[in-house]
């Protein structure tokens, strides 16, 4: 091999092929220099000259072409626009170039192609031919890719057009100078093979339309003499120099001269160019690619071309013409191909940066594609041109050979091997052309350094024995190339070894070393010791190499045999002379090593092929040798005959698996009957012998080694038609199989499954098997490994169809599949189990597995059932019965067994599948093979038992629907049904709910009656409790989300009728159970705490809400009918008995039957229904109608009096004003004076219920009774009132109710009923409390009647005169009712409502009702569970704050003695310690709304607080931490904060430094989050020192980032704003004002300055706001001191510090602070001796507390500090005790 990185081509080599290169382009010599004389023994590394290069032609530097629009005086003619267009194609930019062609194409070319009214536009473009003609060669090699493709397509445009097609032809042929017209067709043909496809589809198309060498025509442009040589220099050109070409067609702009600056001046003037940058062209910023790409992408064009070429000129579809052409004598043609025997062209086959074969740079480093090209063009002129080869064949010898087996590219060694093929295969001599031109090169290169050494001597003649060639270089690159598996391809390189050896000539392999052959074949197997065939397809790899390795055998063994001795000998030995036996024994030593080789590479696994295809290898070589001699077949099946039986004798190792493989194969493909097929079958016979004799002796081992046995018994499975053909072994066979039964089974299982398999006897079988199963039976611990290994043989079909059991294994697989369904066994057990069960009969008897299969069947349902009830039911218990069900029901027989237990089974099977995943989170396997078993069911069952399933799973269905035990709730079930494969047949209303009898039984069965009285204050339906008897207290049943029984059922029919409203229109009898439902939802929404026999406490109210509009949405659906004009007289027509109500609709029969019911048994629930019914009703009606309706309601007055008193009610509030309403108020007003005091209680009560029933309401022109009859009613119940009976609160309460609508009529008549009113009024305010739920309904319409009083007095003199006198007393029984605190337990709907009338009362509670006491009682209003409640407490405990800190305040100013503490109510701070839920905003938005109340509330006790007060509630807050603790997270958690910065709640469109309660939204996220907001603003402006210290201990990196960012974007703007404006605000300014003082406020960089002026001298003091205040704190620099100590001024300095920073203190405080000490300091007041000030920091106070001995006075705070850490009460100063004065 040559030395790294040189050349192995001698300088004598390259001149020769120089020289060629030289005369085939008639080009001068270069040059010879004389050659300079050096001194002996210096430079020697210089000794040989210079290598010459290889002469290329350079291409003449062309000057700049002018632009035909300038030289034709086109750019006076053509239009502007057009003109524009064609300047633009001059440009260098790309991107203007390809809007130039873009626009050409669309404006002018494409509309020309149309005709039409652009016809005219082709004249136009007819005088541009010669621009575009001037610009095709640029733009046809232009590196834009884009560019090429426009210009392409522009072209091909043009010629389309006839008149621009002549024009185009008639400038190249006719006026275009040779130059040009060979710059156009030559780009145009090289943009037809362009690299890109796109592009040389574009030309080819209009290359092979328009462009022809054979015929002449107006369409297409004739390539004649003078052109088409054109086209093949241009091409040549290209190939050998693309950069030249390119640059000539491309030529760079001329450098102008600059002068040389001059030495004087400033030397700032123009940059003069470097004289290195003048030659060099200046990379355009167009090109997309860089100089290596160009080349390729040029020289591959110009290939494409050259095939073009040779093609047109020696193809076969060419004119007469051309072809006396081609058949002219050969130097014609040999000069014409003479540019091809260029040895820098064939570089592009080389892929190194220097070819070894010329000393040039290689036209094919570092690109593939031009190498794929280059070989592609050797393709063709190998096909084109045969005849005219020989004169190349020197120089494309070296290039092949040289550059073939060193190409590392797949894709360029893929269109290597055809061409490389057809070259060898037709000149198979340019192995020695390629050798000899080596020696020649070495020759001469010794001669040359002789003559340099300047020897004397003459060189030796040649001799014979120096005319053999030397060593071939490119047949050790070939070496090389076989040692790397075909250079990394063996699958497509190893089948061409054979064929590229034939042409290798054996003096060529003589002289590669002294063993030619054996290193050879050194190098074939190298590639295995370097594992490079271990590639992804190793199998494939393999089995090419080793069937070319054993070919290649084949064929030298041939060669050796039929050449003469001397080359035989030479491939053997080199060139030395060898005997004839030596030649004979070396042949059949190298035909030993290499199958011996080939053995032990295939034995030891290596050499990865499969058995059958190293068998056929293998039996093919031993044919082939056979045939070619006998004595060499037996050289080779010796060596292959000993291997086999050496592997089958070593001890404990395992037989190669390919041993029984290659085995047959050689047995079926060697001949039988010949000696090689006899020989073959003897080997196999001797084999199986010894594999039995080694099985048999294995037995007795304790622990054979399964690996050794599973070797021999895959000998024997091979050829197990040979154990038994001897009658001997067949004997001994049976012995062994009988006796050695328990052992087989366990050690050697595959050779008892083989004797099954291979013993035709079956009797004897069959007498085996039985013994099998009964041993399988007797050792049950082993039956994991005994029972598999023959489920597997059964499976597998190796087991005979005639062996069946006898109850051998019934029990034992009884007990196997307990052990399954019960859960304890293993996975290998189960499997056994699945895999017993469809094994038919050969292990278990047909009644054990019909038994299994049931138990299977029964254990699926009873899981399933418990499961469906059960909660805490594993789903894992399933897996078993499922896994064992899917097996059976996927073999044939087992699934006819299946089918028996349809009825039962397949229900359950569905109710798995679909009812299940509903409620529980069943796994994927098991839920898809439930789904396979219902769906193979389906498919194979028939109808009757189609129809038996159905309906044993409606049954199951209809049972679940009515359990609370029940898992699956109704709308879970729906969802099953509506997917069933039946759904379409199913009557889900019928078929899964139960009949209208049973549903209307179990509404009966639950109480009619309200849930508490109070639901009176939202329903005035709701009677007092005398008028119903209450059900006590009872036990109910609720399924897992809180339903009962009726509950789930009418649920159920809600979310089914909901979405198919057709349904529900025919069966609208189900309306009364919806409104029943609706009527228990509401009550258990209004009273949470109560419990109710319908719904749990644990139902939301999200729920019960849903319910109710769903209810309402289907009634206005199927109460659409009574807008019918004549609905409302039928209906009432058939209650009054005047008609058969046959002719009823749905919705009038409902109302017929249910007032029919209520004269039977009247009852409130009933009432209630009706009264919901009529209000989509009566909206309708007229007042006819309603006149009906009040006829109807006197006539069941007594029968039913509340159904009665629901249609009066009805009527009244959603009828029009029918005139026997009016009579009917008139005579119950009348009605009074005849009832007595002893009957108020009954009839009283009642007439005041339907008075109250009748009252119109306030706000309608309607009058309820004329002043009189009010006078009179008023006088009656006074009567009542002042007898001697007990008159019930609910007639007092029934009475208010009554009042509240007679005193607006009552206004102006003065009397004793005003005084009875208020009386009742103040009665019922003493009565009531907010503890005890029966006076709810009382308080409420007490309440309303004070507001209605309220409202009446502000416009009556009079009657606010005797108002007044009792109006203060009942607000305290109000705000006293307010302030009750109740547990959390009680909060309800009832309560809410009276709390909202109360606090709306006392909203402007007077100043003398409200003290400091009212915040502590009232605080605990924002929790309540009304919004409007909250939202009205708010206001009221918003005063209240204030109040409580102005007391505090007044306190602390007057605390002389410091005993004073300012803290929060505890109450608040009770709520303020509460934890929020955090897990749904939605569903407990009131309490997050309340907690941040309480925060307001808190916040709002700052207000015009002290900085006394301010410091003692901070400390009480930073004690209980809850600001860090609880605030925090609560306002994080809303404004998405934990998610990061990014997830954030986005507050940019939003203030949040302000906010208004009564806008806000309980039902919107987006109120409680800015609300959020809002409280953390005023937090940051009233405690950022808390803030802060969370910030600082925060560990959450995270976290507090995003807090920081949050805060500083959104909240400092504001907070700094709003405190610069307190600065600002008068009352902030009277504070800081003084005759000496000045406030400077700098809004611009936030600082504030406080001056004082002394004696004409400015003291200053600037605070400034960081740009994040509050998170960093404020700093406070002093400008001027003047008359001030240093220690004095720092002490002030650290005083408003500790005020802003520590002390949550404002600007304004810590002014103050500052400028108070300035001025007792100069007022001549003494500081305090601790902290140097005269204004204590922390309270404001002055030092008052003095030492009797020094004199000196301190603060009382720094004093009290002072004895804490001191541990002494004595003078800081003096020492002396302070107390005592000693």
């Amino acid at each position: 091999m040559p030395p790294k990185g040189k050349s192995s081509a001698t300088s004598a080599t390259r001149k020769k092929h120089a020289r060629k290169a030289a005369a085939a382009h008639s080009a001068p010599d270069e040059p010879q220099e004389p050659k300079e004389k050096k001194p002996k023994g210096k430079d020697k590394k210089s000794k040989k000259e210079p290598r010459k290069k290889v002469y290329i032609p350079p291409v003449k530097p062309a000057p700049v072409q002018p632009d035909p629009l300038d030289t034709l005086g086109l750019a006076q003619k053509l239009p502007p626009e057009l003109l524009v267009v064609l300047r633009l194609l001059s440009k260098k930019d790309a991107t203007t170039k390809r809007r130039a062609l873009e626009e050409l194409q669309s404006a002018w070319v494409s509309r020309a192609r149309r005709g039409g009214e652009h016809e005219y536009l082709v004249y136009t473009l007819h005088d541009t031919i010669p621009v575009w003609l001037h610009h095709i060669p640029t733009l046809f090699l232009h590196p834009s890719r884009r560019i090429r493709l426009l210009a392409v397509g522009l072209h091909t445009s043009l010629l389309q057009i006839p008149d621009l097609r002549k024009e185009i032809f008639f400038q190249i042929r006719e006026v275009a100078t040779s130059d040009h017209a060979e710059s156009v067709l030559g780009t145009w043909c090289l943009a037809v093979h362009d690299v890109d496809r796109q592009v040389s589809s574009y030309a080819r198309e209009s290359w092979s339309r328009y462009v022809s060498t054979a015929e002449t025509s107006e369409t297409k442009l004739l390539l004649d003499e003078a052109l088409f040589p054109r086209v093949w220099e241009f091409v040549q050109r290209t190939l050998l120099d693309p950069t030249g070409v390119y640059l000539y067609l491309n030529p760079p702009q001329p450098a102008i001269p600059t002068p040389a600056p001059s030495r004087k001046g400033s030397g700032r003037g123009t940059p003069v160019r470097r004289d290195d940058e003048t030659g060099t062209r200046p990379k355009a910023d167009e090109d997309e690619e860089n100089e290596q790409d160009r080349k390729a992408r040029l020289r591959v064009g110009a290939f494409g071309a050259t095939e073009w070429v040779l093609n047109a000129k020696f193809g076969s579809s060419v004119s007469p013409k051309e072809k006396e052409k081609a058949s002219e004598p050969a130097p014609s043609a040999d000069d014409f191909l003479s540019p091809l025997a260029n040895p820098a062209l064939w570089t592009s086959l080389y892929h190194g940066k220097t070819p070894p074969f010329v000393d040039a740079e290689s036209f094919g480093y570092a690109q593939p594609v031009v190498r794929r090209s280059a070989w592609s063009l050797l393709q063709t002129l190998l096909q084109k041109c045969k005849a005219h080869v020989q004169p190349l064949l020197p120089v494309l010898s070296s290039a092949v050979l040289r550059s073939a087996w060193v190409e590392p590219d797949t894709i360029v060694r893929a269109a290597m091997w055809q061409p490389l093929l057809m070259f060898l295969k037709e000149y198979p001599n340019a192995w020695i052309l390629e050798a000899e031109a080596e020696k020649d090169d070495e020759e001469r290169s010794e001669s040359e350094e002789s003559d340099n050494e300047g020897s004397s001597e003459a060189p030796a003649p040649k001799t014979p024995g120096n005319a053999s060639i030397g060593a071939s270089h490119a047949y050790t690159e070939f070496l090389q190339f076989l040692a790397t598996g075909c250079s990394g391809s063996p699958v497509q390189g190893y089948p061409t070894v054979l064929l590229i050896l034939s042409t290798i000539p054996s003096s060529i392999i003589a002289t590669a070393s002294a063993h030619p052959l054996e290193e050879l074949f050194t190098s074939f197997w190298a590639a295995v010791d370097a594992r490079v065939l271990n590639s992804l397809d190793r199998v494939a790899a393999s089995a090419a190499f080793l069937s070319s390795a054993l070919e290649c055998l084949v064929f030298f063994m041939r060669r050796l045999i039929g050449a003469p001795q001397g080359e035989a000998a030479s491939l053997l030995h080199g060139h030395g002379d060898v005997p004839t036996e030596d030649v004979d024994e070396a042949t059949k030593g190298l035909l030993k090593d290499q199958v011996s080789r080939a053995w032990e590479e295939l034995a030891s696994g290596r050499l990865k092929v499969r058995g059958q295809d190293a068998g056929s290898s293998l039996a093919t070589t031993l044919s082939s040798l056979y045939k070619l001699r006998p004595d060499l077949f037996d050289t080779a099946w010796e060596v292959l005959a000993g291997a086999v039986q050496k592997s089958l004798t070593a001890d404990g190792e395992a037989i190669p698996s390919l041993v029984p493989d290659i085995l047959k194969q050689l047995t079926e493909q060697l001949e039988p009957g010949t000696p090689p097929g006899d020989l073959a079958r003897d080997l196999v016979v001797q084999v199986v012998r010894s594999a039995l004799d080694q099985c048999a002796s294995l037995l007795q081992a304790e622990e054979p080694k399964q690996e050794r046995v599973a070797s021999l018994v895959g000998i024997l499975d091979a050829f197990g038609e040979h154990i038994f053909a001897d009658a001997e072994v067949a004997k001994r066979v049976d012995d062994l199989v009988e006796s050695q039964t328990h052992r087989l089974l366990t050690a050697m299982p595959s050779l008892l499954l083989l004797y099954l398999k291979y013993r035709q006897d079956e009797s004897v079988c069959s007498k085996l098997w039985h013994q099998i199963l009964e041993t399988v039976a007797r050792y049950p611990d082993e039956v994991e490994s005994t029972l598999r290994v023959l489920l597997d043989a059964t499976e597998a079909g190796s087991l005979p169809a005639y062996l069946h059991g006898r109850g051998e294994m019934d029990e034992a697989a009884g007990s196997l599949l307990t052990d399954l369904l019960s859960g304890q066994t293993t996975p290998i057990r189960a499997s056994i189990v699945r895999r017993l069960l469809g094994a038919s009969d050969l292990f278990v008897t047909q009644s054990c597995r019909e038994s299994l299969i049931r138990s299977v069947v029964d254990a699926f349902i009873l899981h399933l059932d418990n499961a469906l009830r059960d909660e805490k039911a594993s789903l894992r218990a399933f897996a078993s019965p499922l896994d064992l069900l899917r097996g059976l029901s996927e073999q044939a027989g087992s699934a006819d067994l299946l089918s028996s237990a349809s009825s039962s089974l397949f229900p359950y099977i569905f109710l798995f599948a679909f009812l299940v995943p509903q409620f529980a989170a069943v796994e994927q396997e098991q839920l898809e093979a439930a789904r396979a078993l219902w769906d193979r069911a389906i498919a194979s069952t028939s109808a009757n038992v189609g129809e038996n399933v159905s309906a044993v799973t409606k049954q199951i269905l209809r049972e679940l629907v009515v359990d609370c035990t029940a898992q699956p709730t109704p709308q879970q079930i729906l969802r099953t049904v509506t997917t069933s494969p039946w759904a379409a047949q199913l009557h889900i209303l019928s078929d899964i709910f139960p009949p209208q009898e049973e549903l209307a039984a179990m509404l009966d069965v639950l109480p009619s009656t309200p849930l508490d009285s109070s639901l009176a204050v939202v329903d005035p339906l709701v009677p007092p409790p005398t008028l119903y008897r209450s059900n006590g207290e009872a036990s109910f049943i609720f399924d897992s989300m809180g339903f009962s029984k009726y509950a789930r059922v009418v649920n159920g029919l809600l979310q089914y009728l909901v979405d198919d409203r057709q349904t529900a229109r025919e069966n609208i009898w189900v309306l009364r159970h919806l409104f029943a439902l609706a009527i228990y939802a509401e009550e258990s929404k209004h009273l949470p705490s109560a419990q109710s026999p319908v719904f749990a406490r644990s139902v939301s109210r999200g729920v019960l809400q849903g319910i109710l509009d769903k209810v309402q949405q289907l009634a206005t659906y199927l109460l659409s009918s009574t807008a019918e004009e004549s609905w409302h007289a039928s209906v009432t027509n058939a209650l009054l008995a005047q008609s058969a109500p046959s002719g009823l609709d749905g919705a009038g029969q409902l109302v017929v039957d249910l007032i029919n019911r209520a004269k039977r048994q009247d009852n409130i629930r009933a009432s209630r229904i009706l009264h919901m019914i009529l209000q989509h009703a009566l909206s309708n009606a007229t007042k006819a109608d309603a006149d009906q309706w009040m006829l109807v309601a006197r006539k069941i007055e007594k029968l039913a009096p509340h159904t009665s008193l629901a249609i009066v009610f009805s009527v009244t509030k959603y009828a029009p004003e029918p005139p026997r309403l009016d009579r009917f108020r008139n005579e119950l007003a009348a009605g009074t004076f005849g009832i007595p005091a002893s009957k108020a209680n009954s009839e009283g009560l009642w007439l005041l219920r339907n008075l109250a029933a009748a009252a119109p309401d306030p706000e309608s022109d309607i009058i309820f009774l004329p002043q009189p009859r009010a006078v009179n009613l008023i006088k009656a119940c006074q009567q009542w009132i002042t007898s001697d009976e007990d008159l019930d609160e609910e007639v007092q309460s029934e009475m208010t109710l009554v009042f509240a609508h007679l005193a607006p009529i009552l206004q102006n008549v003065s009397g004793a009923h005003w005084d009875l009113i208020f009386d009742v009024v103040e009665n019922n305010l003493e009565n009531a409390s907010l503890n005890d739920s029966s006076t709810y309904v009382t308080l409420s319409r007490t309440l309303r009647l004070f507001i209605i009083i309220e409202d009446l007095v502000s416009t009556n003199k009079a009657l606010r005169a005797i108002w007044d006198e009792r109006r203060a007393a009942n607000l305290a029984l109000i705000r006293d009712l307010v302030s009750t605190k109740l547990e959390s337990n009680q909060a309800s709907t009832p309560l809410s409502i009276c709390r909202e009338l109360a606090l709306q009362i006392v909203q402007d509670l007077p100043s003398s009702l409200m003290t400091r006491e009212t915040l502590p009682k009232m605080c605990h209003l924002v929790t309540d569970g009304s919004v409007n409640v909250q939202r009205m407490a708010y206001q009221l405990l918003h005063e209240a704050a204030k109040k409580y800190t102005e007391e505090l305040v007044i306190e602390a100013a007057v605390d002389t003695e410091g005993t004073m503490k300012a803290e929060l109510p505890i109450e608040l701070l009770d709520i303020l310690q509460r934890s929020v839920n955090q897990e749904d905003i939605d569903e407990y938005s009131q309490e997050w709304f309340g907690y941040l109340l309480a925060w307001m509330v808190t916040l709002d006790s700052f207000t015009d607080a002290s900085l006394k007060v301010k410091s003692g509630y901070i400390d009480q807050i930073r004690d209980l931490d809850l600001v860090g603790a609880r605030l925090l997270p609560t306002i994080f958690s809303l404004l998405e904060l934990y998610g990061g910065i990014a997830k954030a709640f986005k507050l940019d469109m939003w203030d949040i430094d302000e906010f208004y309660l009564d806008y806000y939204n309980a039902e919107s996220p987006l109120s409680l989050k800015l609300l959020a907001a809002y409280v953390y603003y005023r937090t940051l402006l009233l405690l950022p020192s808390l803030i802060r210290n969370w910030l600082a201990e925060c560990r959450d990196r995270q976290l507090s980032t995003a807090v920081a960012s949050y805060t500083s974007k959104h909240f400092s703007p504001a907070i700094i704003r709003t405190e610069l404006a307190r600065v600002k605000d008068p009352n902030a300014a009277a504070e800081l004002s003084g005759e000496n003082v000045t406030i400077k406020v700098a809004s611009a960089v936030n600082e504030v300055t406080a001056g004082f002026t002394v004696d004409e001298q400015q003291l200053e003091l600037t605070v400034k706001l960081p740009s994040d205040w509050p998170l960093h704190t404020i700093e406070v620099k002093d400008s001027k001191h003047v008359g001030v100590p240093d220690d004095r001024w720092r002490a002030w300095e650290l005083g408003v510090q500790q005020i802003l920073t520590f002390r949550s203190g404002s600007i304004v405080d810590g002014l103050s602070f500052f400028l108070k000490n300035v001025t007792s300091h100069f007022e001549g007041i003494a500081e305090c001796a601790i902290c140097y000030s005269v204004v204590n920091a922390t309270d404001g106070s002055l030092p008052r507390k003095p030492c009797k001995t020094c004199k000196n006075r301190f603060h009382a705070a720094c004093l009290y500090k002072w004895f804490n850490t001191s541990h002494s009460s004595s003078c800081p100063l003096c020492r002396s005790e302070i107390m005592t004065g000693r």
